[in-house]
């Protein structure tokens, strides 16, 4: 709680490797462990001086890390959902056109979407959402932490949306 940095780093390598096997049960991946694994110690240190462990700290830690993986799959959903619903209204928009058109479309909604973000946004919504970029590679890519990669590309994934929601419904 006091900010003491060996501390922290001690409680990650006491903690990190039972979490790590704990959550990859659950996802399945080893990039989205390690994501999950990173959110949970940055929430830690983040809300140190505010955290209150009633049941310890080991009971925290597991229930922290279960309510991402939820927290991750619900985001999945929203996704898979997400682009359902474009996929479908581009499709619907574009009936009876060729297909080359319904392309060319989409990919000029998308790039005035990408247009609206900050520089940095962009290139962490290209790196992660259309090259298939881990937070982790694009963090290593763009020179900033997995934090502000996840940061930027909630950010961004928000006004995308919101950007496409607004198209379909004046459509």
């Amino acid at each position: 709680k006091a900010g003491d940095v060996a501390a922290f780093t001690q409680l990650y390598w006491i903690y990190s490797e039972r979490l790590y096997a704990n959550v990859f049960k659950m996802v399945k991946d080893r990039e989205t462990t390690e994501e999950i694994l990173q959110d949970v110690f940055a929430h830690i240190w983040q809300k140190r001086e505010s955290l209150a462990f009633n049941q310890g700290l080991a009971p925290y830690l597991y229930r922290m890390a279960q309510n991402k993986v939820i927290d991750f799959y619900r985001k999945l959903k929203r996704d898979k959902e997400l682009l359902h619903q474009f996929t479908a209204r581009a499709t619907e928009h574009c009936e009876g056109q060729p297909e080359t058109l319904e392309y060319q479309e989409s990919v000029r909604l998308l790039q005035h979407a990408l247009d609206s973000l900050s520089p940095q946004q962009r290139n962490v919504y290209q790196l992660c959402k259309i090259d298939g970029f881990s937070y982790k590679e694009a963090a290593q890519q763009l020179g900033i932490s997995v934090y502000t990669v996840k940061e930027y590309l909630t950010t961004a994934t928000k006004s995308v949306k919101n950007h496409m929601t607004d198209y379909f419904d004046v459509a």
